[in-house]
This record gives C-alpha cells, sequence and structure tokens, in this order.
C-alpha cells in the first residue's frame, strides 16, 4: 500500500532548506493530524523519507535505527493511508540554515500544531 498525498509546494524551490508541514483529514473532512517540520536539505525529506517509512511500518518493519522507534507523525500518517484519509503536504516557506529552527517554531506556533490535542502531531 503506497502512501497518497497532495502537495501544496506553493512555487518554493525543492533543493532549498524549507519548513513543510503535515495535514491529515478523515472522511468526513475533519482534521486528524497536523505536523510542522523543517527539511535542511531540502524537499527530499518530506518527499521522500515519510513513504519510506509508511512503507515500513505498513509492513511491521522496524525503525531504521535499532532501538528507537518512529515518531508520532509516520504512524499517523500510516494509519490515515490505512484508512484511505485525505492527507496533505505544504511548503511553507524557504529556510537558510541559520533560519530553519525559528522558522519551524514559528510555523509550529502559528498552525498550533503541538499540544495535548490528537491531531496536535508535534512534540512539544
Amino acid at each position: 500500500m503506497q502512501m497518497l498525498f497532495h502537495l501544496y509546494d506553493h512555487g518554493y524551490s525543492h533543493t532549498d532548506p524549507l519548513i513543510y508541514m503535515w495535514e491529515i483529514y478523515d472522511e468526513n473532512q475533519k482534521l486528524t493530524g497536523r505536523y510542522v517540520g523543517k527539511a535542511k536539505g531540502g524537499a527530499k525529506r518530506p518527499l521522500k523519507r515519510y513513504q519510506k517509512n509508511v512503507r515500513r511500518l505498513l509492513n511491521h518493519q522496524p525503525y531504521h535505527i535499532k532501538g528507537r522507534d518512529y515518531r508520532r507523525v509516520p504512524y499517523a500518517l500510516a494509519h490515515a493511508t490505512k484508512q484511505g484519509h485525505t492527507i496533505h503536504l505544504h511548503f511553507l516557506c524557504q529556510a537558510t540554515i541559520h533560519s530553519i529552527n525559528q522558522l519551524e517554531r514559528e510555523h509550529i506556533d502559528q498552525h498550533q500544531s503541538c499540544g495535548a490535542e490528537s491531531w496536535q502531531l508535534n512534540d512539544c
């Protein structure tokens, strides 16, 4: 089973560092997951790494680093894939190596992706 998603790159470069956001909606279009992340190496991480982790999870394979587990967002994306839920990937802004951590924090706060709600997938 392959993870399918809608990409909204908003014209941002795929090779430069960027801030991205995953959103998951159930069959009633209710938000069930939101995660904001950073990709220092450009779009490869959100475009490829998450699909690989979801595929590994769905095939009951362990995380690639022995002794560690997947984060909450791959589990949520795998569940959404199994259920046929809608997944969106947004590229929110370009960044520099020097600004990427601050921009990630600002977007986590702006999009309220960190908190106690089940749909808030960022760790606080």
